[in-house]
């Protein structure tokens, strides 16, 4: 459980490190309503499908470790 949850931690860590400064740029650069749209649309999509891939290959990891650890007692 401690290796699920230090996935879940890491995984929120880099979401807040991603989306968290993008009230602030976009406050920063009112009149750029484009680049507001470009960085949602393409900018955040891309980090965001490969954090999810890592997440569940990560999971699925975890989970084939604690099955070959039961099986094994």
């Amino acid at each position: 459980m401690r290796t699920q949850l230090r996935a879940a931690l890491t995984v929120f860590a880099v979401l807040v490190l991603l989306v968290g400064p993008l009230p602030l740029l976009f406050a920063a650069l009112p009149d750029a309503r484009r680049l507001e749209w470009a960085v949602l649309g393409f900018g955040l999509y891309a980090p965001l499908v490969l954090l999810a891939r890592w997440y569940v290959r990560r999971a699925e990891r975890n989970e084939r470790d604690l099955v070959r650890l039961v099986e094994d007692r």
